[in-house]
């Protein structure tokens, strides 16, 4: 991710529509598949976590909460800020035993990577029997834009090869596969085309949106999607959802 990048993030996680309904997904999809109903019996760790906003959220809601990343710029930035339980990311391995955690987050993690295997490897490695991977990642390549060359992207998805790929690389059990933030895939997709055909030029990221009112309507609009979720999978999509098991 580009280092000028990083610094508008840290404000983007907190008050972006995306990041404000992702999180409301999280919370959902940990009470959907959790075995134990105390938070702080609960054991989380998000690879990848950039400055560890959603990590913080976790923690105030009583969780088990640590996160990793690659950047040390990122992690200084979340523990100034008063997240606990965070470290840098080297060699792609984190500081966790084996069988550590119940649930495992890899949030838009593996399109960053020339090899998605060491990662994968990692999180089936520190994920407890029948703990819980959740892996989001953006979908269809032909959706590539703005975003994807601010964060560094290899590649986006489609549902087949991002399985494809989990299938090789480890011996984590499928339990459900969803496209998401379906609701705005045509508005996403007629910009990111216009922009590509047209060379628009002039943001630093699509998160760079300033008007409140569009960050209003877009976060109602994807957190009652998201609120969908719980109960129904979508054909298509801006973006995947795969959650997985490990195997006892």
């Amino acid at each position: 991710m580009d280092k000028s990048f990083y610094k508008n993030y840290f404000s983007f996680e907190n008050n972006h529509w995306w990041f404000k309904a992702r999180r409301g997904l999280i919370f959902n999809l940990i009470d959907s598949y959790r075995t134990n109903p105390d938070n702080s019996r609960v054991s989380i760790f998000d690879y990848g976590c950039a400055s560890g906003s959603l990590v913080k959220k976790l923690q105030e809601a009583g969780f088990a909460v640590s996160g990793g990343d690659v950047s040390e710029e990122a992690i200084n930035f979340g523990l100034a800020n008063g997240v606990r339980h965070l470290n840098t990311i080297r060699g792609n391995a984190t500081r966790h035993k084996e069988g550590s955690f119940d649930f495992v987050f890899a949030l838009d993690i593996l399109e960053h990577l020339p090899d998605e295997s060491p990662v994968i490897k990692e999180i089936e490695r520190i994920l407890k029997p029948d703990g819980i991977g959740i892996f989001f990642v953006p979908a269809f390549q032909f959706l590539w834009g703005l975003q994807d060359e601010v964060s560094h992207h290899y590649r986006r998805y489609t549902l087949s090869q991002i399985l494809s790929v989990l299938k090789k690389e480890s011996g984590l059990r499928l339990v459900r596969s969803s496209y998401f933030n379906t609701f705005l895939f045509a508005p996403v997709a007629v910009f990111r085309l216009f922009a590509r055909w047209f060379n628009l030029k002039g943001r630093e990221s699509d998160y760079d949106i300033n008007s409140k009112f569009l960050n209003f309507i877009f976060y109602h609009i994807f957190n009652f999607e998201c609120r969908l979720l719980r109960y129904f999978n979508f054909p298509f999509g801006v973006s995947i959802l795969l959650v997985l098991k490990k195997k006892q």
